[in-house]
């Protein structure tokens, strides 16, 4: 699922019709010029947010790092969009582990495989959000709206889509981790 729809879908049910019909005419091209639409850049940035807060709190998306500590630490910064640790192995084997001070903390140096939850990185509305597309898009629709409608304070309007949003992605919490495919440099 790419961003631009859940914009586009979010922009209809909003009723914001003009935006609704500037999001169609999007291109990469044109990209940068949408997006000084207020109401767009707006969404935009919370459509962000809301990916952050499904991969949180309700669908872990699962990235996997091979590292190698320095005086029995690795900063946790150095994973990228780190939330939280899943399972740490060395040797094929799991291994006890401790976070201080944003840092993961082992009883001895060595190279580790992390496997951690994360959230990708939106940079464009083109943007492909691959662990969306087993899922309902409308979980992203609903959420996105809740978010818009709390920053314009529209409350009311913010429950109704809030409920649909909480009630749509808790249903996700009993599906299978979502795991990003292994990377393989040439």
């Amino acid at each position: 699922m790419k961003i631009i729809d859940v914009l586009t879908n979010s922009a209809e049910l909003l009723g914001l019709k003009a935006e609704r019909a500037l999001l169609t005419t999007a291109t990469e091209e044109n990209e940068d010029e949408i997006l000084t639409n207020e109401n767009i850049a707006k969404l935009f940035n919370l459509v962000k947010f809301s990916i952050q807060e499904l991969c949180s709190n309700y669908v872990p998306v699962i990235d996997e790092k091979q590292i190698t500590t320095v005086e029995k630490k690795y900063p946790v910064n150095s994973l990228t969009n780190f939330i939280r640790v899943h399972r740490i192995y060395r040797a094929g084997e799991p291994v006890l582990y401790k976070i201080i001070n944003r840092n993961l903390v082992f009883k001895e140096d060595g190279v580790y495989d992390v496997h951690y939850s994360t959230y990708p990185t939106i940079t464009s509305m083109f943007d492909d959000v691959d662990f969306l597309s087993n899922l309902s898009p409308d979980v992203m629709v609903f959420g996105l709206c809740a978010y818009y409608c709390l920053s314009c304070g529209m409350f009311e309007d913010f429950e109704g889509f809030y409920e649909k949003y909480t009630e749509r992605a808790d249903s996700l919490k009993n599906l299978k981790i979502f795991e990003l495919p292994k990377r393989r440099w040439e």
